[in-house]
């Protein structure tokens, strides 16, 4: 039966704890995540005397933490998206101020070039008019070529930041693995929850979430399994820790790493998978931004050297000799996954820009002496086979597209798709069993592509690959095609196909001093010859072509911007909620420290009365 002088001591003891609590809170008020306790005192059991149930004083039953783990979650997935908006805003702005100003930037360069070709066309005998024109596609070849190296720096300044990022990401869930351990050793031996553990976990998956999106899963041992990529990624289970790998793409010199995982025992790529924290932003920005700014800058100066080319090759120069290459064609390789069996050289696979339109040989490219250099039913080629090339030329011009190829071997046949999408692709093999497709308006030679095994992947990057190798392939001014083809007389020649043909005489040269080639080259400026619709209408000239890819440009840096000042309201409004619910008060620690210590010494009063009536029971017995 607990007495006066039990129950004053069990009091004292009870008040001291409280006081305990209320210190702790105070010293901790600037603590990082740290929150606030408070000590849960309940009455002792009564004890039956007689019909009478007398008190037994009271105790502390736990130490409370003051805490909302759904607060505490909307926290980790607004400070993931607050992160990622953040990091993706800081990079992007620095592709806006290099792709997207309108002062010497490659729009200004272009319109150089075309005011160029427009005073040849008004003067095409004229020397000085013909360097000028070298002059200005030279100037813009360099300037293409600077802005490839800002934006070849860019992808080795986030390659350097992923592979940062990741080896931050790691650190910090060795820290979350040893508090989870920390914690489920203290629930072993104890009935208390460690409360400062539980804090320091709470804390450090938050730091976590500005890196990475995470979610998290209690487990009944006290322990949290912690997962990314929306819980497709494990990091932490059964508090056993799966780390991230930051390493070298899986496509042999792409100058890229990728972040990898183990998942079902198997190692595989996640960085499409991450979407939040400071990795998510600097992974979307990649590519959502660096990737589609190349990818249509790219398409556009495609698109300027097939035009300009396969214009210049209906001309003549100043000798008569029929135009060349004006600009290097696009030529480039697949590059080949690490992990193919077979073909383990993308160089085989050759993807160009190839125009041929029914009846003339598939394959031939230009450049064209003398007379055209392609047969057609192996018989000389004639004025209307070189423009119905051009005007396939570009029909294929308006069919790029602005995306990256994957292109896989199942054993059978080779399978085309959009690398991001990873949408199946419908190329067309022309002819059949040839290895040879066209897609997208572009030509994709697989023909010296044997020895492929089932599984073999590779890479096409034709847009991207135009911005590097983006030069002027003529430099002789007297070289430049000027000049029309003359008037010839039209025929009836069919050849063995059937295809009637416009004419059975080779073109000639115009006359000297005559513009025509020049001025058709001149006008691609203001034909739409970009972007065409399902029915081949293209909507976009060359310069067009820039705009919009500057657009994009700026849309995805006004859209990060408004996300980031969102996420930075949202993410606010969670921390008033979680300190309003969890932090520390300092007006009301110290209520609570004056009535603590009131009830503590009210406690140590009824030791001292019990104390007195005892000695006064002593004093009457000795009586």
């Amino acid at each position: 039966m607990a007495d006066m002088l039990t129950i004053g001591t069990l009091a004292t003891s009870t008040f001291k704890r409280a006081l305990d609590v209320t210190s702790h809170n105070v010293a901790n008020v600037t603590t990082e995540g740290y929150s606030r306790q408070r000590a849960e005192i309940v009455s002792n059991t009564p004890n039956v005397v007689g019909s009478a149930f007398l008190g037994g004083g009271s105790a502390v039953s736990t130490i409370e933490r003051i805490n909302a783990d759904y607060i505490q979650r909307q926290l980790y997935g607004s400070s993931a998206m607050l992160e990622r908006y953040d990091a993706s805003y800081s990079l992007a702005t620095q592709v806006e101020g290099i792709v997207a100003g309108n002062d010497d930037g490659v729009k200004d360069f272009m319109q150089r070039y075309f005011d160029s070709l427009q005073t040849l066309a008004a003067n095409p005998t004229s020397s000085v008019s013909r360097q000028l024109l070298l002059d200005e596609a030279g100037n813009l070849q360099s300037h293409v070529s600077n802005l490839s190296s800002v934006l070849n720096d860019l992808e080795v300044q986030t390659n350097n930041q992923i592979t940062d990022l990741g080896k931050e990401i790691n650190s910090r869930l060795e820290s979350i693995q040893e508090i989870n351990n920390q914690v489920s050793r203290a629930l072993a031996v104890g009935t208390q929850p460690p409360n400062d553990l539980l804090d320091q976990r709470d804390q450090a998956i938050l730091e976590l979430s500005q890196y990475i999106d995470i979610k998290t899963f209690p487990q009944d041992d006290g322990s949290i399994d912690v997962h990314a990529g929306g819980g497709k990624i494990p990091l932490i289970t059964s508090n056993t820790l799966t780390k991230l790998e930051v390493a070298a793409s899986p496509f042999q010199d792409e100058g890229r790493v990728e972040v990898y995982a183990f998942i079902g025992g198997d190692r595989r790529v996640v960085s499409d998978k991450i979407t939040g924290g400071q990795l998510g932003g600097v992974l979307d920005f990649r590519t959502e931004m660096l990737d589609r700014a190349q990818n249509d800058l790219g398409l556009t100066l495609n698109g300027m050297v097939a035009s300009m080319n396969w214009q210049h090759y209906q001309g003549y120069d100043i000798n008569g000799e029929a135009g060349g290459d004006l600009f290097a064609p696009l030529s480039v390789d697949a590059l080949n996954n690490r992990n193919n069996t077979g073909v383990e050289d993308g160089e085989n696979f050759v993807i160009s820009f190839n125009p041929n339109y029914d009846g003339v040989t598939a394959g031939t490219q230009p450049p064209y002496t003398g007379t055209l250099g392609v047969d057609v039913d192996g018989q000389p080629a004639t004025y209307g086979d070189k423009k119905a090339l051009l005007d396939n030329a570009i029909t294929q011009i308006g069919n790029f597209a602005s995306r990256e190829y994957e292109i896989r071997f199942d054993g059978t046949d080779y399978q085309f798709y959009d690398h991001k999408s990873k949408e199946l692709l419908t190329p067309l093999e022309q002819p059949a069993g040839s290895n040879r497709f066209q897609l997208d308006g572009l030509e994709f030679d697989l023909s010296a592509s044997l020895g492929s095994d089932v599984g073999d992947v590779f890479l096409v990057k034709p847009h991207q690959a135009i911005l590097d190798s983006f030069e002027v392939a003529l430099r002789d001014p007297e070289k430049l095609a000027t000049r029309g083809q003359s008037p010839v007389e039209t025929g009836a020649f069919t050849g063995t196909s059937g295809a009637p043909l416009t004419d059975s005489s080779p073109p000639e040269a115009a006359a000297y001093g005559d513009n025509t080639n020049m001025a058709n080259m001149a006008s691609l400026q203001t034909k739409e010859i970009l972007f065409s619709d399902d029915n081949g209408v293209a909507s976009s000239t060359l310069l067009g072509g820039y705009s919009i890819m500057a657009s994009n440009v700026g849309l995805y840096v006004r859209g990060n911007d408004i996300q980031l000042t969102a996420q930075e309201n949202v993410y606010q409004q969670l921390v008033d909620r979680r300190d309003s619910l969890s932090g520390v008060s300092l007006d009301e620690e110290a209520a609570n420290l004056l009535r603590f210590q009131q009830a503590y010494e009210a406690s140590a009063q009824i030791i001292s009365t019990s104390q007195s009536l005892f000695q006064t029971l002593l004093s009457v017995v000795r009586g």
